[in-house]
């Protein structure tokens, strides 16, 4: 998908540049930039922006500022359907209410601040009243405020200034607020703490008051662990008691499910905060080779963390969960993970694991898991007292003398969160993950910077579960990678489908036979196994990350050959004397050593083999007996329509890409997706007036786009893109030459066609073998024929294991296809073909021909050597 609504476009303008407005948003200038230094200067414009929208005389209400919006600004079209519909998103449009999208990590108390003694000192207001989600966020903004209205050079301005206010009292809610207060309190104490003064300081002086709401997502999004006490923060707001008229709300996380807030008149999000380098940078997984849930894979990372970090801090991993049992439940789990694999005890373990939520779940069911998980350490303890411990713990984990490298918590966080020290986040649950506003949440826990750092640091987004196509589009949406465009089946060209044939792979039972005389001799094939493994994870930043994967699903050949002998022996007990615990070892060591794999255990699968591999001793003599292989199973159809899109980025088609599409068709992209190709179209034209005229992004864009016409266009895509040079060569030549086919298919890279093969990825030694599954790059079917061309694109010279291990498994596999095929009667036949640069004019030849059946390209020659 492409990224359909522009943030950018989303963001309400102001335009009052009246002497009256601008003289005081600049009266206070001196005071902005003594405030917001260095790279948090942007303060100073988001500041500003606010005070012109709380003074113009323009914008009376958050109303009047959307419809100007609406009719200056067609964009707004695009994401809704009428003016009404986009007010209907606003519950504040009858106030000077809207929000602020200011990144994790971009300093929002300093800027809450500055908004708050601006407003007293022009006399705006008469009283602040800062609110937020917990009393832990509370006690820190009450720590910053008092330091900051204590400092005497802001003050000093101020009182140059004439300031109504020039140093405003900072105050809680349990204290009397009078005129000049700033007063900060955590919204769960304004409704339901008979101590605090909000309603006797406010009631009836809403219209003058400055209302700032920290953490404000919650307010919009009650979809969190105290869900009716953040509906109620709405309705305090929007109460006619107090009367509120001047409401900003201040987010890092500014979203609705997935949709952006509506309100938001100045934004500093987490793309430019990570290009102006205020936080850190987010370092994703792109692919990797082991999809398992596996605290290997995230104790690698954590590890590789060390080794970059370490030597100045010590690097943090924060494991989100969808919920507060199971956060607690992972806690346990990791707790044991990590004693096993440090060898320490479970009570070392637990000192570098916290769980982190706001509070213990009262539904029976999940208070239950809480309390199955928890262990109490003793007759005093419960798992409510520890979760108050570990919050108090969390103030402090960025101190050296902390023992804390690992925290587990929730999505929906309430509490507050400042820790610096995190540069691993794992996304434990999709469901933890699968909204912009799970994942802005999930982000912001590693994003701020530690001081003593003077560079750039990355965190790492390592997901526990394979991510699904939607939550990468979401996350790329969220961090604003860049525009994508997708590319996939198009109805509209639907006669260029032709039916894809594939096999099934698993174990299955093949066709019985009769026993004339009892099996003698056992025939035992094991499978590629190993203790451990290395895997390989791809991240957006840091490129690839090796690491060693333990595998749990092993026995010790002793503790195997018992417990064979113990089977052998119950279920015959004159085969199990033939065959000791002596010869049962012999054969399945023989068996290993003959695969080269490791002799000294077996996994769970080749225990399974073996046991399976007696069974044939058993059987009784003229009975039928079912025999177990694992090997391809069926045929089985694949159906090109059913093919997930893929998409490709501005930044790939730059790179390397190119994209192949209909002369003259108009629309090749729809809905989201039509404004950013019309976007490429208006390029061109204006390219072929004057291409200087364009950026040079756009320049090096059009340049990568190619029309082709449609007699030649056979394929069933709305658009090709070829990702590299090689493809690009081969989808240049497959059109000149499209006479010589049908049509052609380029499936996805994963999900739509692939079939299992197996290497080793050193050539020499004893290495892990790696099990992958292959994904051939096209699909073409030959002119008035039921020849099918399976084509794989690679560099020159590119003969690696790999390489050699797909050519060698893929021979096997179309072989195997075709005897299937022919056996079930079908005309189809694949043939297979791995190719690179230099071998395409060959094998266009070999098509123009005819004589394209056992011709071998240079590259296939070499893969077989």
């Amino acid at each position: 998908m492409s990224v359909t609504f522009r943030i950018a476009d989303q963001i309400l303008k102001l335009d009052d540049t009246s002497d009256v407005t601008e003289a005081i948003v600049h009266k206070y200038d001196a005071f902005l930039n003594l405030l917001s230094t260095g790279e948090y200067a942007f303060q100073r414009d988001a500041a500003r922006t606010v005070i012109r929208f709380l003074v113009s005389p323009k914008y009376l209400d958050l109303e009047r500022l959307a419809r100007a919006n609406w009719n200056s600004r067609p964009v707004l079209a695009q994401r809704y359907t009428s003016i009404d519909a986009m007010l209907e998103r606003m519950p504040l449009k009858g106030s000077k209410g809207a929000s602020l999208d200011i990144a994790t990590g971009g300093g929002k108390s300093y800027l809450m601040y500055g908004l708050a003694a601006i407003a007293l000192a022009e006399g705006l207001v008469d009283r602040v009243l800062l609110l937020c989600p917990s009393l832990t966020i509370e006690e820190g903004l009450l720590g910053k405020f008092n330091a900051l209205a204590g400092n005497q050079n802001l003050t000093a301005i101020m009182k140059e200034l004439g300031a109504v206010v020039a140093i405003p009292g900072i105050k809680r809610g349990n204290e009397t607020i009078q005129a000049g207060d700033i007063c900060i309190e955590n919204i769960h104490a304004v409704y339901g703490n008979a101590g605090s003064s909000i309603a006797d300081s406010f009631t009836g002086n809403g219209a003058r008051t400055l209302v700032l709401n920290d953490e404000a997502h919650h307010l919009f999004s009650p979809n969190d662990s105290d869900e009716g006490s953040m509906k109620k923060w709405l309705q305090f707001l929007l109460s006619p008691e107090y009367g509120f008229r001047y409401l900003i709300n201040v987010t890092g996380t500014p979203y609705t499910g997935d949709d952006y807030f509506p309100d938001v008149i100045y934004r500093f999000g987490l793309k430019q905060a990570v290009e102006a380098k205020v936080v850190k940078k987010p370092d994703y997984v792109l692919e990797e080779t082991h999809s398992k849930q596996s605290w290997d894979k995230i104790y690698a990372v954590h590890e590789s963390n060390r080794k970059e970090y370490g030597t100045k801090l010590r690097p943090i991993s924060v494991v989100i969960t969808k919920d507060i049992a199971e956060c607690v439940e992972q806690w346990q789990i990791l707790v044991a993970y990590l004693a096993k694999k440090e060898k320490i005890s479970a009570a070392e373990a637990e000192k570098k694991v916290i769980w982190v939520t706001s509070g213990i779940p009262t539904a029976k069911a999940a208070k239950a898991r809480v309390e199955a998980a928890y262990s109490p350490r003793d007759n005093k303890d419960s798992a409510d007292k520890r979760r108050k411990e570990n919050l108090t713990t969390l103030k402090s984990v960025d101190d050296p003398a902390s023992s804390v490298e690992w925290i587990v918590s929730v999505s929906m966080l309430t509490e507050g969160w400042d820790v610096k020290n995190v540069f691993q986040i794992v996304p434990h649950d999709s469901r933890a993950f699968n909204s912009k506003l799970l994942i802005a949440q999930v982000l912001g826990r590693g994003l701020r910077m530690p001081a003593c750092l003077d560079m750039q640091p990355l965190v790492k987004v390592t997901n526990h579960e394979a991510w699904t196509d939607e939550i990468a589009n979401l996350l790329k949406d969220v961090l604003e990678v860049e525009n994508t465009l997708s590319w996939g089946f198009d109805s509209r060209r639907e006669e260029f489908i032709f039916p894809l044939h594939n096999l099934s792979y698993e174990l299955t039972e093949q066709t019985v036979e009769t026993k004339k005389l009892k099996a003698v001799n056992i025939k035992l094939t094991l499978k590629p196994q190993s203790r451990k493994s290395t895997e390989y994870v791809t991240f957006s930043e840091s490129g690839k990350l090796a690491m060693e994967i333990t595998h749990e699903n092993t026995e010790e050949i002793e503790y195997a050959v018992c417990t064979l002998h113990d089977y052998i022996s119950e279920k015959d007990k004159r085969i199990g004397k033939k065959w000791p615990k002596s010869r049962i070892r012999k054969l399945i060591k023989d068996a290993l050593q003959a695969g080269g794999y490791d002799d000294t255990f077996l996994s769970r699968e080749n225990l399974s083999l073996v046991q399976q591999a007696f069974g044939p001793l058993f059987r009784d003599v003229g009975r039928e007996h079912p025999r177990m292989a694992n090997k391809a199973k069926e045929l089985i159809s694949v159906d090109y329509r059913e093919a997930m899109r893929q998409s490709f980025s501005e930044s790939r088609v730059k790179e390397s890409g190119a994209v192949y599409h209909v002369a003259g068709d108009a629309k090749p992209f729809c809905k989201d997706e039509s404004h950013l190709w019309k976007q490429y179209c208006n390029w061109l034209k204006i390219a072929e007036i004057d291409e200087s005229s364009l950026h040079d992004d756009a320049q090096t864009i059009i340049k990568r786009l190619y029309k082709v016409d449609m007699a030649k266009f056979k394929s069933p895509v709305n658009v090709l893109y070829a990702s590299h040079k090689p493809e690009r060569q081969f989808s240049e030549l497959l059109f000149e030459n499209s006479t010589l086919i049908e049509a052609f298919i380029k499936p996805p890279d994963r999900g739509c066609y692939s079939f299992p093969y197996s290497y080793k990825p050193a050539k020499t030694g004893k290495t892990h073998t790696v099990n992958e599954f292959f994904n051939p790059d096209f699909f073409l079917r030959l002119k008035d024929s039921h020849d099918v061309l399976v084509v794989e694109i690679k560099q020159d010279g590119d003969d690696g294991n790999r390489n050699k291990a797909k050519f060698r498994d893929g021979k096997a596999h179309f072989e195997r296809l075709n005897a299937a095929l022919e056996e079930a009667g079908e005309p189809w036949r694949y043939h297979f073909y791995f190719l690179s640069p230099e071998d395409y004019t060959g094998f266009f030849d070999r098509l123009r021909d005819g004589k394209f059946m056992g011709w071998k390209a240079g590259l296939m020659v070499e893969l077989e050597k």
